[in-house]
This record gives structure tokens, C-alpha cells and sequence, in this order.
């Protein structure tokens, strides 16, 4: 198979050919023209069947092109983990359609919250794209608008923060600030507290969000404490305070943490394998170790080789990188954090 798909697919298959011939399991797939044109680059969870379809299948009644009559040859490499697959979809896009890669692939970038502890008057933000600047911390990731928005409501209403920034340093305008007047900000405006005491209360608040639950224990604790010393009223904002944060204990926050602490393992079902005197083929998996900004695949253990795998993650998670490089670590993050938040995701996820 001497061309330029040979690096990226395992084998090819002729039209023409016998589809018996084609795996049944999972994998990535390559349709192209007699030129070795690309036509379509597809997953599928049973390569002959999928193949089998693409090109007996009746196109009359779309307007999508007949496979049939342009397909040529068909690569494709079995890739059992859909984890693994899915980048390898996302490698062999790029490498194939090159500059118009992004045209051919569809990835959903998930949301972050920002704040930087190096500006005058830090204040938390929503957004798509971490650049890690000097101070630049961020919270997630979150898979929607609305899980980011509500949970960066939480902190704001349980630290008091300032939701008004634009007037944040203006006492004028502030004095009609109905959060203000409401009490739910710890008024910065007016300098009942310093910027450099609203610096820390956004630290304090950043540390909540990346450990909800260490966060609720210690106020838990304080707050029985203060009941016990008879300071009911301070009590009764301890529990205002741990009611406005439980939110965070969500199921949709199960992953949100400082990014750039985050670290995630993954153990998926790969291939079925034949050994040596043994009939039966044996179930093999798939590990994986991950950041934000780096993932590493372990490749394939035996489903029994459990110390082998536990070594091999912990070594592996001592290793990660934190090297940020914008478009191919969000692209990447992009993935990982579709399987994250997807119904029905297979195999183990574990946050370390």
C-alpha cells in the first residue's frame, strides 16, 4: 500500500472485493476516488457492515453523492476503544484534508471560568479559550452555557463577589447598585473592603470552586462550632453560605476542578486477542492518562494484568505535561471532554 493514506490506515479494500473480507469491529474509515482522492472519512462501529451499506445503499431520494459509482478503494484501521478512535479520527483528519481540516471535523469546545489574580480588580468570567497568562487561573470544564453560568453564580452569591465590574471602582454609579443595597455583594465600591482583601475573597472563592466538597466540610465544621459557642447569627450565615455552594455538588460538576491540576484516567475494552494454548481469546484494555494540557495512551494490558496497569498509571500521571499550545491542547480537550459529559460513556473515568 504505497501511497500518502499508508501511514494513517492499516489496510485497503476494493469495491469489488468480498466484504467478508472486512472486519466486523470498530474503526476508521477511508473512502476515495481512483485519483486516491479523499471522498469520506468516517467512524464506524462495524467496518463491514458500514462499508457493505455505504455502497449498496439507494442515494435517489438525497442529494448525497453515490458512493457507489466514485468509490475506488476503502482503507481502514479496527479500532476497538472508542476513546482511541476518535482521535484517531482527529489525526487522520488533519493529516488528509490538511489547512481544511476543521471543515471535516465537528468539535465542541467546552466552557471555563476565568479570573487573574494579577488584575487591579479580579472578577471570574466565562469562556471558551484559557490562555494561561501570568495569574490566569480557571475553573472546569463545564459542558454548557447554562452549568457554567449557574455555577459561577454560586460562588458569586456564597462570596459575596462583585457582579457589577464596570462600576466596581466607581463609588458614584455604586450607590445605586441594587446588589448593594441588597447586601449580596461584600461592597468593594464603597471600600468596606480593600482590593487587596477582595483579591483574597477571590482566591478563597477560586479554592471553593476547585474543591466544592473540602470547601463544605470546613464550613460544615465552622459552622457547628459556632453554634456550639452559642454565635447563632454567624451560624446562620455559615449555612446561607454552605446552602448557595451545595449546588456545586451536582453531578454536572463531577469534573470541574483547577485545570490545571486536573488529571483523569481512563480504562476502556480494546481488542480480543488470541495467546499462545489458549482457545479462548482474552479481553484486552485500553489505558489512558490525561491533563488539561497533555494525554498519554498506554496502550493494551490484558484484562488480569491489573498491578501492571496500576504501575503504568501511576508512573504515567507523574509524567504529564504542562505545555499549552492553544489550538491542538483545546482541540484535544475538546474530545476528552465530549466523553466526560456523553450519555452512556463507556469504560472507567477516574479524576485523580
Amino acid at each position: 500500500m504505497e501511497n500518502r493514506h499508508a501511514e494513517i490506515f492499516e489496510n485497503f479494500f476494493l469495491p469489488k472485493d468480498d466484504y467478508s473480507a472486512l472486519p466486523s469491529s470498530a474503526g476508521l474509515i477511508l473512502f476515495a476516488d481512483d485519483g486516491d482522492e479523499p471522498i469520506q472519512l468516517i467512524t464506524a462501529a462495524n467496518i463491514r457492515n458500514t462499508v457493505k451499506n455505504k455502497l449498496t445503499e439507494q442515494t435517489e431520494k438525497t442529494k448525497q453523492t453515490d458512493l457507489t459509482e466514485i468509490t475506488a478503494k476503502i482503507y481502514y484501521s479496527p479500532c476497538q476503544c472508542k476513546f482511541r478512535l476518535a482521535f484517531k479520527h482527529l489525526s487522520a483528519v488533519k493529516k488528509i484534508f490538511r489547512e481544511n481540516y476543521r471543515d471535516h471535523i465537528t468539535l465542541v469546545q467546552p466552557l471555563f471560568i476565568r479570573v487573574n489574580f494579577a488584575d487591579k480588580t479580579p472578577f471570574f468570567t466565562i469562556t471558551k479559550k484559557p490562555s494561561f497568562k501570568t495569574d490566569e487561573k480557571f475553573l472546569g470544564p463545564f459542558p454548557s452555557q447554562k452549568s457554567a453560568t449557574d455555577f459561577l453564580k454560586a460562588i458569586q452569591d456564597a462570596f459575596k463577589l462583585c457582579k457589577r465590574p464596570d462600576i466596581a471602582n466607581n463609588s458614584e454609579p455604586a450607590k445605586s447598585c441594587p446588589y448593594l443595597q441588597m447586601d449580596s455583594c461584600c461592597g468593594l465600591c464603597t471600600g468596606r473592603v480593600s482590593a487587596d482583601e477582595y483579591r483574597q475573597i477571590t482566591k478563597n472563592a477560586f479554592a471553593a470552586g476547585a474543591n466544592p466538597s473540602g470547601e463544605l466540610e470546613t464550613l460544615n465544621r465552622q459552622m457547628a462550632e459556632e453554634a456550639k459557642n452559642l454565635n447563632f447569627e454567624r451560624a446562620a450565615e455559615l449555612k446561607k453560605k454552605i446552602e448557595k455552594l451545595s449546588v456545586l455538588r451536582k453531578q454536572t460538576y463531577r469534573w470541574t476542578s483547577d485545570v490545571e491540576t486536573l488529571k483523569i484516567v481512563h480504562i476502556d475494552k480494546s481488542a480480543k486477542i488470541k495467546q499462545k494454548g489458549v482457545r479462548a481469546k482474552k479481553q484486552t484494555l485500553a489505558v489512558f492518562v490525561m491533563n488539561f494540557f497533555d494525554l498519554t495512551d498506554l496502550g493494551d494490558f490484558l484484562a488480569d494484568e491489573q498491578a501492571q496497569i496500576s504501575q503504568a498509571v501511576d508512573s504515567a500521571l507523574c509524567r504529564l505535561k504542562n505545555d499549552f499550545n492553544e489550538i491542538e491542547t483545546l482541540e484535544k480537550f475538546s474530545i476528552i471532554s465530549y466523553f466526560l459529559y456523553r450519555t452512556g460513556s463507556t469504560g472507567v473515568w477516574q479524576k485523580r
